[in-house]
C-alpha cells in the first residue's frame, strides 16, 4: 500500500506556498514490505539528499523531508536534522521565514526526546535568529528558555560547545536587556560572557565583539567610566585579532564616543574619530559609519565651540544623509552641528540653512523626538543671532513637542533649560531662571554623569542664587562643581570655564555670609585658571575683585595693593571696560582711606578721579555718582553735587536709603544744597506713590 501524504504537506504549504512539489520520491514506498532497519535506512538516505538539495536552494527538498518523515516519523533525529537543514536555510538573507519552521521540528524532535541537548541548543539559536529578524521581544525570551533548558542538560559536553553555549545565552540576555533598559539583565549577559571566556583558549574577534558592547551597554545604563574602559579593551582585542573587523571598529569607535560624553576628555574624542576613520574606510557605503562620525564631531565642536570639528561634523552628516535618505538622525545632527555653527560664528546663513532643513525634516517625519531637538537648537541659535526672546518662546514650543513624543529624552530636558536661561538672561525673568533649574534637574535624574549637563545645572543655579539672594540653591551649585571637577580632572584643561564658574560662586559666598574663607578660595582657583589660560576674559579682573573684598572685611592694605596690580593687569587685556576703571578707581579710594601719608593719600585720590573719569568716558553710568563720592570726601561740595544732579538725570542714582547712608557722602550732606535735593526728591517720591 502506498504511504499516504502527511500532515507536513500542509505546513509546507504555509511557508512555500507556490514552490512545493506535488508528489513524493518517484520511488514507491510499500512500507509494510520494509523492515524497520530498512526504513530507517531509506529516510536517512531520502534526509542526506534532501539536506544537500535545500543547501542548494532546491526545494525538491521538501518531498525528500516528507518521504523520511513518514517512514520513520516516531524517531527524534528525523526531525532534528529536518530542523537543522531549514535553520540553515533560513539564515540567509530572504529566507528568514524558513526559521519558523526550523523551530517547529525541533519541538517536534524534543517531543520525542525531551533531553536532546543539541535540539534545544539549535531551538534557541532559531528564536534567536527570529527575534534579530522580527524585532519581536517575545522571540528573544523563548530563546532564552530554550538556551537554559539546555544548560541544565550540558553536563559531558565538550568545552568548545559550552563555551558557544554560554556566549549564545549571552547574546541573547543582551537583546533581551535592549528591550528592558535593565541593568540586571545586561549583567547576566556579562556573566554569560565571562563564562564562555573561561571555556576559550583564544575567543574570537566576533565573541570579543559581542563582549565588548556588552560592557559598554551596561556602561550607559549605570554610569561607570570603569565599564567603558573593560568595553574599550575587549573591543581592542577584537580589532587586534582581525584588522579588517568592520563590526569591531563601529563598537570602538562607540564606546570611545561614550567616554568621551563621560569625560569630555578630548583624547578619547580623537580616538574615536580615528576608529571611524578605520571604519570608513572599511565600508565607505555604510551610513552609520558617517553618522557616528558626525554626531562625535558636532558633540566635540559644540562643546569647545570648535567651528573646524562643526564644519566637518557637518560634511559627515550630509553624507549620511545621502546614503540613507530615511534616517531621521542625520539630518538631526546635520541641523543641530549647522546651527551651532551659526551661533559661535554669527554667521546668519548658516541658521537659515538649518532652518530650512528642519521644516522639510519634521514635516517628513513629524514623530521624531530627535528632530524636534535639533529644531529647538535652531531656534535657540536665532535666539543668540538677534537677542530676541521670541525665538526663545519658538524654541521651548518646539521642544515640549519633542517631549510630547518622548519624556525620557534627558537631551531635549537638557535643551529646555538652557532655552530658559538664554529666555531669562535676555528679559531678567526670575521666574524663568527657576524653570530653567526644574528643567536641568529632570534631565539630571535622566543623566547624572554628563559633564556639560552638570555645568550648565550648577551655573543655573548659581544665578539662581545670584538673582533671588538665596543661600540654598547657591550650595547646590558649588557642591555640583566640586564634584564636577573631582570626577573630570583630566578635561579641565579643556574646559577652563569650569574653574571660572566654580571661582564665580565662591566669590558670591563670600559676599553672601562676609567670610573671607570663600574669597581666598575663588583667587585660588582663578590663578590656576590664569595659569591654563593666561587671556581667559576678565580673568584679572575677577582676582582683583575678590581682593578688593578680603580689604574690606579685613581693613588691610596689602588687599588693596594686590587688587590694584590685577586692576592694572586687567585693563591691558580689556582696555575699553568700562566696569574695570571704575573698580580700580574705588580700590584706590578704599586704599586711601587706610594710608597715613598725606602725599600718597592725594596721589591716591588723584589716580582714583582719573579712573573714574575713565570709566565715565567708556559709558559708565555709575561713574557721576562714584565720582560724586570722591568729591565729597575731597571737600570739592560743589563739583559732588553737580555730579549727584546729573546721577539723576541718567537715572543712574542709587536708592534714597543709600544716599543717606554712604559714609563717602557724608561731607555732602552736611550742606543745604543737599539736604533740599533730598527733600525734593523724597516729595517727588511720595507723589508718585499717590498717583
Amino acid at each position: 500500500m502506498a504511504v499516504q501524504a502527511h500532515p507536513l504537506r500542509r505546513l509546507f504549504t504555509r511557508f512555500f506556498p507556490r514552490k512545493i512539489t506535488s508528489s513524493l520520491p518517484k520511488e514507491k514506498i510499500e512500507a509494510e514490505a520494509l523492515t524497520p532497519e530498512q526504513k530507517k535506512d531509506l529516510a536517512d538516505r531520502y534526509l542526506n539528499q534532501g539536506e544537500l538539495q535545500l543547501l542548494q536552494g532546491n526545494l525538491n527538498a521538501l518531498s525528500l523531508f516528507e518521504a523520511a518523515s513518514a517512514l520513520d516519523g516516531d524517531h527524534y533525529a528525523t526531525w532534528y536534522r529536518q530542523g537543522l537543514a531549514f535553520f540553515e536555510y533560513g539564515s540567509e538573507e530572504g529566507k528568514e521565514k524558513s526559521l519558523l519552521l526550523a523551530g517547529k521540528y525541533f519541538k517536534m524532535a524534543l517531543q520525542l526526546n525531551p533531553n536532546c541537548f543539541d535540539a534545544w541548543v539549535a531551538w534557541g539559536n532559531a528564536l534567536l535568529q527570529l527575534g534579530r529578524f522580527y524585532q519581536e521581544h517575545h522571540f528573544h525570551t523563548e530563546a532564552r528558555d530554550k538556551y537554559q533548558k539546555a544548560l541544565e542538560l550540558s553536563t559531558g559536553q565538550s568545552q568548545q560547545i559550552l563555551a558557544e553555549l554560554w556566549w549564545d545565552y549571552g547574546i541573547v540576555w543582551s537583546e533581551i536587556a535592549g528591550h528592558s533598559g535593565e541593568a540586571l539583565d545586561t549583567r547576566i549577559a556579562i556573566e554569560a560572557f565571562q563564562n564562555a571566556m573561561k571555556l576559550q583558549e583564544n575567543p574570537s574577534s566576533e565573541f570579543w565583539n559581542d563582549c565588548g558592547k556588552a560592557y559598554l551597554e551596561m556602561g550607559l545604563l549605570i554610569n561607570d567610566d570603569r565599564l567603558y574602559f573593560q568595553s574599550i579593551d575587549y573591543l581592542q582585542k577584537a580589532i587586534i585579532q582581525t584588522p579588517h573587523y568592520f563590526d569591531g571598529w563601529m563598537s570602538l569607535a562607540e564606546a570611545q564616543s561614550q567616554l568621551y560624553i563621560n569625560t569630555l576628555d578630548e583624547r578619547f574624542a580623537t580616538k574615536a574619530a580615528d576608529a571611524y576613520a578605520t571604519a570608513s574606510r572599511l565600508a565607505p557605503q555604510d551610513p552609520q559609519v558617517w553618522l557616528g562620525w558626525g554626531q562625535l564631531l558636532g558633540e566635540s565642536g559644540r562643546l569647545n565651540k570648535d567651528p573646524k570639528k562643526l564644519h566637518s561634523s557637518i560634511e559627515k552628516c550630509a553624507r549620511a544623509a545621502t546614503l540613507d535618505p530615511e534616517d531621521p538622525l542625520a539630518v538631526s545632527q546635520w541641523v543641530e552641528s549647522l546651527s551651532v555653527l551659526g551661533s559661535i560664528t554669527s554667521r546668519l546663513d548658516f541658521l537659515i540653512e538649518a532652518e530650512h532643513k528642519i521644516l522639510k525634516a519634521t514635516d517628513q517625519f513629524p514623530d521624531d523626538p530627535d528632530l524636534w531637538y535639533a529644531y529647538g537648537i535652531c531656534l535657540i541659535g536665532f535666539a543668540h543671532y538677534y537677542a530676541d526672546p521670541d525665538y526663545c518662546e519658538m524654541a521651548i514650543e518646539k521642544l515640549q513637542y519633542g517631549l510630547s513624543i518622548d519624556r525620557t529624552d534627558a537631551e531635549i530636558w537638557h535643551a529646555l533649560g538652557i532655552a530658559h536661561k538664554l529666555y531669562a538672561d535676555l528679559t531678567e525673568d526670575i521666574d524663568l531662571i527657576e524653570r530653567a533649574n526644574r528643567f536641568l534637574a529632570r534631565a539630571m535624574d535622566l543623566k547624572p554623569s554628563y559633564p556639560a549637563l552638570v555645568f550648565d545645572t550648577a551655573c543655573v543655579l548659581l544665578h539662581l542664587s545670584e538673582a533671588k539672594e538665596d543661600l540654598s540653591p547657591l550650595q547646590e551649585s558649588i557642591a555640583l562643581f566640586e564634584s564636577l571637577l573631582q570626577k573630570q580632572k583630566e578635561a579641565l584643561l579643556g574646559h577652563p570655564e569650569w574653574l571660572y564658574q566654580y571661582a564665580s560662586a565662591m566669590e558670591w559666598l563670600g559676599a553672601f555670609s562676609d567670610d573671607d574663607a570663600p574669597f581666598a578660595r575663588a583667587i585660588e582657583v582663578f590663578s590656576h585658571l590664569l595659569l591654563i589660560d593666561p587671556d581667559f576674559p576678565r580673568i584679572h579682573a575677577q582676582i582683583a575683585h575678590c581682593y578688593v573684598q578680603l580689604g574690606h572685611i579685613s581693613a588691610e592694605s596689602d588687599f588693596y595693593k594686590r587688587a590694584i596690580h590685577f586692576f592694572r593687569l586687567a585693563v591691558r587685556q580689556d582696555e575699553e571696560n568700562e566696569q574695570i576703571w571704575l573698580d580700580w578707581g574705588l580700590a584706590l579710594i578704599d586704599l586711601a582711606h587706610l594710608t597715613i601719608d598725606a602725599d600718597l593719600m592725594g596721589q591716591l585720590y588723584l589716580d582714583a578721579e582719573q579712573k573714574i573719569s575713565r570709566a565715565g568716558q567708556l559709558g559708565s553710568s555709575s561713574a557721576h555718582y562714584s565720582l560724586a563720592c570722591l568729591y565729597s570726601l575731597l571737600g570739592r561740595l560743589n563739583e559732588s553735587m553737580e555730579l549727584i544732579l546729573k546721577a539723576l538725570e541718567t537715572r543712574s542714582l542709587p536708592h534714597i536709603e543709600q544716599l543717606g547712608e554712604d559714609e563717602w557722602l557724608f561731607n555732602l550732606r552736611q550742606t543745604e544744597g543737599f539736604a533740599r535735593f533730598i527733600a525734593a526728591l523724597e516729595a517727588k517720591l511720595q507723589q508718585s506713590r499717590e498717583e
